[in-house]
């Protein structure tokens, strides 16, 4: 029953919250005091979790744990952002600079080594299926879309077909967003499984 009452708790609170998003003209104030609620208490268990993962780190510095430096690093780091974000404020525009400073690169390792990690899962496609219609139309798409984006192909005499590049160009993004559109009904789906408590039935 302890199990079960987690489960209940979210389901009937979900559902109330749908059917509150369908009558939204009559349940807007309770709505909107119900989504204040949710996001307090999602920003209570994110400090939470920051405050676990900061004394994880801390116990490793102290125990001298192997790659403590990374986790002196963190700690370094998390220090200095919090108090200069209290000092200065978030909205201030050299904090806000500093920040993209040392994000930009971060996301840009980051994007390196997720292009990394999918062209060896293209060498490992070839490797196993061979050369079959699957492998070679996905190897000469990435290879097209490198090109194009790249920048070296421009018809400036023909309007018509620089069009139909740019339209090629914007495929990649096209399906990106379907990925994202997946993504989402997957969460969705998720949330109604646990909603009707068919989730937590299965474990």
């Amino acid at each position: 029953m302890k199990q079960r009452t987690p489960v209940i708790i979210a389901a009937v609170s979900g559902v109330l919250l749908l059917v509150a998003f369908f009558f939204q003209p009559f349940t807007s104030p309770y709505l909107g005091l119900v989504l204040n609620w949710a996001i307090i208490l999602a920003s209570v268990a994110f400090l939470v979790a920051i405050a676990s993962l900061v004394v994880t780190h801390i116990r490793f510095i102290i125990n001298g744990r192997k790659g403590f430096l990374f986790s002196l690093v963190f700690i370094l780091a998390f220090v200095l952002t919090v108090v200069f974000g209290l000092y200065l404020g978030i909205d201030d525009q050299q904090y806000l600079e500093a920040i993209h400073t040392v994000l930009v690169p971060i996301q840009s390792a980051l994007m390196g080594l997720i292009a990394l990690v999918l062209m060896s899962a293209a060498v490992k496609l070839f490797r196993t299926r061979g050369w079959s219609i699957l492998t070679v139309s996905f190897g000469g798409s990435a290879l097209v879309f490198l090109f194009l984006n790249l920048g070296f192909l421009r018809l400036d005499f023909s309007e018509g077909l620089n069009d139909v590049i740019a339209m090629v160009q914007r495929l990649p993004v096209i399906g990106a967003r379907g990925l994202l559109i997946g993504a989402g009904l997957g969460a969705l789906l998720m949330a109604l499984r646990v909603l009707f408590g068919q989730e937590a039935h299965n474990e």
